[in-house]
């Protein structure tokens, strides 16, 4: 988890203490977490969120829209007493050569995105309370974001875990993240933050469309010849 754990500490309890008062619940950070491993009679819930990077080693700077929040929620009726573990999965620079990874820096507003879903989930899940369709809250992406995801710099794409390449047990991504019908390599864009001034500095993936459909067009032409050179000798024929 980030270096703000008591935040998360912090806003967790204020969110649960609104609507289970006289129950006690804590969070805590396990970096041991993984998805879909679960211990009898603990649930799990997965979310994706915008978050910046910054590189330990470099100080270069990059921001993500795939990263993965694990928690592992355990609900005890008879002691009025609930556990959540939470993992935040980390990303490394990949412009330096031996890259420690590193963890996200999330926004207050996102934080309390995150974690007034997962209190939804508490509600739905240990406590049979809350409606069947209520969705969650979408995150606020600072920046637009496209083109494919690194995942060769990504901690839970590297273990097997990340949705986007759909390898190992990880859950299906909320809808808000799957990619439009008829776009190529539009997932995510990374944006690196230039040191030498606030803009930032991005990447656009090139559009082959153009050239492919002008190649189609050619071998459409060629095939036209080529019946009409045989018509003609066939007629002379």
């Amino acid at each position: 988890m980030a270096p703000d754990t008591e935040v998360w500490k912090q806003v967790f309890q204020e969110l649960i203490q609104e609507v289970k008062p006289w129950h006690r619940w804590t969070l805590t950070p396990d970096k041991g977490l993984l998805p879909n491993v679960l211990k009898p009679g603990w649930m799990q819930y997965q979310q994706w969120a915008f978050a910046r990077f910054q590189c330990s080693s470099c100080s270069r700077s990059w921001a993500s829209a795939q990263v993965q929040v694990l928690f592992h929620m355990h609900w005890s009726e008879e002691k009025a007493r609930g556990q959540v573990k939470m993992r935040v999965f980390a990303q490394r620079c990949k412009k330096c050569s031996q890259p420690l990874f590193e963890v996200p820096e999330f926004t207050q507003e996102n934080i309390s995105r995150i974690l007034n879903n997962l209190v939804f989930r508490i509600l739905k899940k240990c406590y049979r309370e809350g409606f069947k369709s209520m969705e969650e809250i979408p995150m606020i992406k600072e920046i637009s974001l496209e083109g494919p995801h690194d995942s060769d710099n990504c901690e839970a794409c590297l273990q097997g875990f990340c949705a986007r390449r759909g390898l190992g047990p990880a859950m299906s991504l909320p809808t808000s993240w799957i990619p439009r019908a008829n776009t190529t390599c539009q997932v995510e864009r990374e944006v690196e933050i230039c040191p030498s001034s606030e803009h930032f500095c991005s990447y656009t993936p090139r559009n082959h469309t153009n050239i492919s459909i002008s190649c189609c067009f050619l071998l459409v032409i060629v095939v036209v010849v080529v019946i009409v050179v045989k018509t003609v000798g066939a007629l002379k024929t």
